[in-house]
């Protein structure tokens, strides 16, 4: 056997492994983490690995910028970048060292357009005046009366003459490589609208740390919260017709602006850089309006997102509330009547799971319009069947019959087409509802024209988290975001309390509107009879320009894969290693790297933990 061949058959193998062994392992690791707090071991490993990625990404040697430098040499009409800088009473040594940072660019062709706000410091027109008399570059804008500081950066914007505009505050810094790679990707795509890329934070020592590895462009994320922040660049005739900053919005000034920008143009034109291109000076008392006023930051935080709301879905009705760690929460209401659902369970025996299932379902949910069918594959026990026959005549409940060896792909797509909700509810039969809105939340999402398939958080009976959606990439094929974590946990960035779009949901818990699942001709009974089936039909949504939505704002307890059992057996082995190898035959490149992840976090599971430099 060829050592290719061999190769290709160890990673197939591993990735069906994978689903048993990174449970155990994750579970046992959180477990530490909750015994001995954040000081244990392995948050230290992380932190110092994000610290190294910092720094690493940070450095430009003299070999580096030469060769940064030769590659500029040969660009053809690079655009000029505006940096757009408000100021007021900075610390000077601050000032100084941001401003440096830009004159320091590899790349040259920028321009710095400064508006200081009726600073009361002297010592601030004073290096201004300096530095501008000495660099050509450097343009000035003096207000006379203090506006904070949206206004003053709509004052900076008038200066501008660049192609393109980049948002920098009066104390934070570049790295020497920021704008070559801001340009770099303008040229290698012409029409893009907005550029970000990832940042981290001085401390007040001067380090840098706290690492922030963002996602690809995550609009339902963003409505939430501003995971964008810095380094944002904007086409310059796009900011302007969003009319700059809106005043009386200072705090979260920067996430209403790229919430109105988003409603301009459309998520193709949106880019990011997976570097950290951004250094925030971001400890206590750095003096951002943010770390004075946060109370005023949300409260604006949450205007922006009603606006953006109110332009998005003109149609329906909406809220947004305080929400997990002051981000916002956001409740879009149900048309009227309500779309009817078809919540559907397929079994086999394990009456013990079913019954806690159908029950929680009809003492906990409420949804003012559903039907539940139970799809039998085989069931043995006559106790199963007598179950059948009573539940039947108590509730909204259908049985039927669908017989032949397991194909949960095929079962489903048989109930479905049974159905008479437009509304589908795939759930597993070891699952049990905890919040009594569970299925309203997930109905908001599905039945948004933008939006596939919809998955819920789910936890194990210790209230760790079993799901929170999927990864692409990480295991093999992919695999649980969070998997393990403490559901109170705040995840990465707040990420496992939050809505967001992902690749894929797990088919444990999936709602999808009907008519969608059929256009991608449902699960598919060939290729992902039992594994898979459920990334698969997510890809395919996401084929189709839909997106995948995770919220944790419906939770439900789930006992994984009681009826079947787990994949242990050589017999189930083998097929778990052909649907394996059936993704990556289908799929390919597609599912190796995870858009809504980042290059920086390690592979070796959904855990948002960062890559270890050492291994590269």
């Amino acid at each position: 056997m060829r050592l290719k061949d061999i190769f290709s058959k160890t990673k197939i193998f591993i990735a069906a492994c994978f689903w048993y062994a990174i449970g155990m392992r994750v579970r046992a690791k959180n477990r530490f983490r909750l015994l001995f707090g954040h000081t244990s071991p392995l948050l230290y490993q992380n932190q110092q690995r994000g610290r190294a990625i910092c720094i690493a990404q940070n450095e430009v040697s003299d070999a580096e910028r030469l060769r940064l430098e030769e590659i500029i040499s040969r660009w053809i009409d690079p655009p000029l970048i505006s940096i757009v800088m408000p100021v007021y009473n900075t610390k000077p040594e601050h000032l100084r060292e941001a401003i440096h940072s830009v004159q320091a660019q590899v790349y040259a062709n920028w321009e710095l357009c400064i508006a200081d706000d009726a600073s009361t410091d002297n010592h601030i027109h004073q290096i201004l005046f300096s530095v501008a008399k000495e660099d050509p570059r450097i343009k000035l804008e003096f207000r006379s009366t203090n506006g904070h500081i949206s206004a003053a950066t709509n004052s900076a914007l008038q200066l501008v003459e660049g192609e393109f505009v980049a948002l920098m505050d009066h104390d934070d810094v570049l790295p020497a490589h920021a704008l070559f790679h801001i340009a770099s990707e303008i040229l290698d795509n012409p029409e893009v609208d907005f550029i970000y890329s990832d940042e981290d934070k001085i401390l007040a020592d001067g380090k840098l740390d706290g690492p922030h590895f963002k996602p690809d462009w995550n609009e339902e994320l963003l409505i939430s919260q501003n995971y964008i922040n810095h380094f944002s660049v904007y086409r310059t005739s796009l900011i302007k017709n969003a009319s700059g900053l809106r005043e009386s919005f200072e705090g979260s000034q920067d996430h209403d602006l790229v919430l109105r920008c988003a409603l301009k143009t459309s998520s193709e034109r949106i880019r990011h850089i997976p570097k950290i291109l951004y250094h925030w000076r971001a400890y206590h008392g750095s003096g951002s309006f943010s770390d004075n006023s946060l109370r005023q930051a949300i409260i604006s935080r949450q205007r922006a997102a009603r606006d953006y709301l109110k332009v998005k879905y003109p149609d329906r009705q909406y809220s947004v509330v305080h929400g997990p760690f002051g981000c916002n929460r956001v409740f879009l209401e149900l048309p009227s009547p309500a779309p009817k659902v078809s919540i559907i369970i397929p079994t086999r025996d394990q009456l013990h799971y079913l019954e806690k299932c159908v029950f929680s379902i009809f003492d906990k949910t409420a949804y003012p319009d559903f039907e539940v069918i139970v799809v039998d594959n085989n069931s043995k026990e006559a106790s199963t069947h007598e179950y059948f026959q009573r539940i039947q005549q108590l509730h909204d409940v259908r049985v039927i019959e669908y017989g032949g060896p397991f194909n949960y792909s095929a079962i489903n797509n048989f109930a479905a087409s049974e159905a008479t909700g437009t509304v589908l509810a795939l759930l597993n039969n070891d699952t049990e509802v905890i919040s009594e809105n569970w299925l309203r939340e997930l109905v908001s999402y599905a039945i948004r024209e933008e939006i596939g398939c919809v998955g819920a958080r789910l936890l194990y009976q210790n209230g760790t988290v079993q799901h929170a959606g999927v990864i692409l990439g990480v295991g093999g094929i992919a695999n649980h975001a969070f998997h393990g974590y403490d559901r109170m946990d705040t995840g990465y960035n707040a990420r496992l309390q939050l809505p967001q779009y992902v690749s894929a949901v797990t088919g444990a818990c999936l709602v999808v509107e009907k008519g969608k699942y059929f256009a991608v001709n449902g699960m598919n009974e060939d290729l992902f009879k039992v594994a898979f089936n459920d990334v698969d039909l997510c890809l395919m949504m996401s084929k189709q320009g839909l997106k995948n939505v995770y919220t944790p704002y419906a939770e439900l307890y789930h006992y994984e894969s009681v009826s079947r059992g787990r994949d242990l057996t050589p017999e189930k082995m083998r097929r778990l290693q052909n649907e394996s190898q059936n993704m990556i035959d289908k799929w390919g490149h597609e599912i190796e790297v995870d858009i809504y992840y980042n290059e920086n976090f390690s592979n070796n599971d959904g855990c948002f933990q960062f890559r270890d430099l050492s291994l590269n």
